[in-house]
């Protein structure tokens, strides 16, 4: 792997903290149980279920999708203008998160599920056209495993489908719909986990 150029490392860092206030503003946005004996707990915590069911759907997309961004990041050897432009747009999806967790959790109809599943239909695609440019414009190192790069593509991708295609789906189903997701993204996992291991053969 070749040696990072300043600016590439200057738009991982700045990325990572973009990332990292997300997952804090999640946790800030749950409400605290108002409770004055310990017996009182879980009818407090079950009274918010459907907030805190949002919040761990929320922060494993938040951990699954910077884990691939890192993966991604660990094989890219130089910015351009285009990947700088298209970060951020990425970046702006995961800043759509808290706000779209909020949505699912306190809107108690179809409608929070939509606006979710589209902020996160604009987060996977635009993780996908992201490192669709980086393949096409020569930025990756000249040892990456094309393996890990295909996985990631085809990651991004299933992910983009799944939430793109909820949409819909929550129009007629509810928030039934949500019980396909960590089923999706088990899949997606055991999918990446094996992209992984073929690049480490490769290497």
């Amino acid at each position: 792997m070749s040696a990072k150029s300043h600016g590439l490392e200057r738009m991982i860092f700045f990325s990572d903290a973009v990332i990292a206030i997300m997952i804090t503003l999640l946790a800030l946005e749950l409400p605290v149980p108002d409770v004055e004996e310990p017996s009182q707990l879980w009818g407090a915590f079950a009274e918010h279920g459907s907030v805190y069911i949002a919040f761990l759907i929320s922060f494993s997309v938040i951990a699954a999708t910077w884990t691939a961004h890192h993966m991604l990041f660990t094989h890219v050897s130089r910015a351009n203008p285009g990947l700088i432009t298209l970060n951020l747009i990425v970046l702006f999806g995961y800043v759509l998160i808290p706000w779209a967790s909020k949505t699912l959790g306190e809107v108690p109809n179809a409608a929070g599920v939509m606006v979710y599943s589209a902020a996160m239909t604009l987060l996977g695609g635009a993780t996908l056209v992201m490192i669709r440019h980086i393949k096409r414009s020569g930025l990756l190192d000249a040892g990456a495993p094309r393996a890990v790069i295909t996985g990631l593509l085809a990651w991004s991708g299933f992910t983009t489908a799944m939430f793109a295609v909820s949409i819909p789906i929550a129009y007629l189903a509810g928030r039934w719909t949500m019980v396909a997701w960590p089923v999706g993204y088990l899949g997606m996992r055991l999918v990446a986990e094996y992209y992984a291991r073929r690049g480490r053969k490769a290497a």
